[in-house]
């Protein structure tokens, strides 16, 4: 093998490693030497690059038997090695995952965290042949999905036959849905015999918020306030997504009952109409009372007696109990 790379000391694994074992030392160096977190460096690039077309050949049976046969990629792809694809690491929290347009050959290996390469097209003899579609797995929070915004990728793509790492300004469109695709076009694999590049498609993924829901373009939110000012009624200043707004609540407000503030929500993409934002109140009720915090609960119930609601439930109940009788 003189002269060429041992893909097992690039992973750091043993010639009969297990698969298993392979995929977990090439997570923990994609992890390391990914691009997002070590920008502006030569080395970690070129790292990255190694492992990645190490793990593009190891993974597969049938490349790691060639591989073992042959002592180099050579024998698969004429003097081009076709496995040099992208993993690119990112989850619900953090970098987004990338992945070439097709059938994923380990759509197993960590869900969304990691992605690997699809398979290329059909190509005709001598003719000119599209590059590959690329796929970016974006993650935003809701705020930023509200106001629209500006985000910084970086992704590995074949140039003239060589990785490529390159970095791109994406506009997020304010209200954008979860899942919605956004298509940069010619920014994925380059064609060859003169064909055109492939498209990068910017795949949003929304991070789960630890106020917000969203549901279409209307923003759910849950506010606690006290039995107090549930009983006697308050203004409260609650979040929004683009800032703060003030809500009234009244006396008597209960358990379930649902505020709206008109045009908090999302934007409409299509429109310059936006969602609403909905607060549903949940009414904090004590358990830990002393002595004298009861006696004052005590005395505020036995003067509320004859409220109306009590009242009418009051009456229902004799006459259910009447007809029982």
């Amino acid at each position: 093998m003189s002269g060429k790379k041992d893909y097992y000391a690039v992973l750091g694994v043993q010639k009969g490693a297990t698969t298993a074992e392979i995929k977990k030392a090439y997570r923990q160096l994609a992890k390391k030497y990914h691009p997002d977190t070590n920008q502006n460096s030569s080395v970690a690039e070129e790292k990255f690059k190694e492992i990645t077309e190490a793990y593009d050949v190891l993974s597969d049976e049938k490349k790691r038997q060639m591989y073992d046969q042959f002592g180099s990629s050579e024998p698969f792809g004429g003097g081009e090695n076709p496995f040099a694809g992208f993993a690119g690491f990112g989850g619900a929290k953090g970098f987004g995952g990338f992945q070439q347009d097709g059938p994923d050959p380990f759509g197993d290996f960590f869900g969304d965290i990691f992605r690997g390469a699809g398979t290329q097209q059909k190509r005709r003899p001598n003719g000119p042949r599209k590059g590959a579609d690329l796929k970016y797995t974006l993650n935003i929070t809701l705020e930023e999905c509200a106001r629209g915004c500006e985000k910084s990728i970086h992704f590995v793509r074949k140039r003239g036959g060589k990785d490529d790492t390159a970095k791109l300004s994406v506009t997020i469109p304010a209200g954008v849905k979860d899942g919605q695709r956004l298509k940069l076009k010619n920014e994925g694999d380059s064609g060859s015999n003169s064909g055109p590049n492939g498209d990068l498609y910017v795949i949003i993924q929304l991070i789960e918020h630890p106020l917000f829901q969203r549901k279409k373009n209307d923003v759910f939110m849950e506010l606690p306030i006290s039995f107090v000012d549930a009983i006697i009624g308050t203004s409260i200043e609650v979040p929004t997504l683009l800032g703060k707004a003030s809500i009234k609540v009244p006396p008597g407000t209960h358990t379930g009952q649902v505020f709206r503030l008109r045009g908090k929500g999302f934007p409409e993409t299509s429109s310059s109409s936006s969602g609403d934002m909905l607060i549903k109140v949940a009414v904090d009720v004590p358990k830990d009372l002393n002595s004298e915090q009861i006696a004052l609960i005590k005395s505020l119930g036995d003067s509320v007696k004859d409220s109306p609601l009590l009242k009418q439930y009051n009456t229902k109940v004799s006459q259910v109990l009447s007809k029982r009788s």
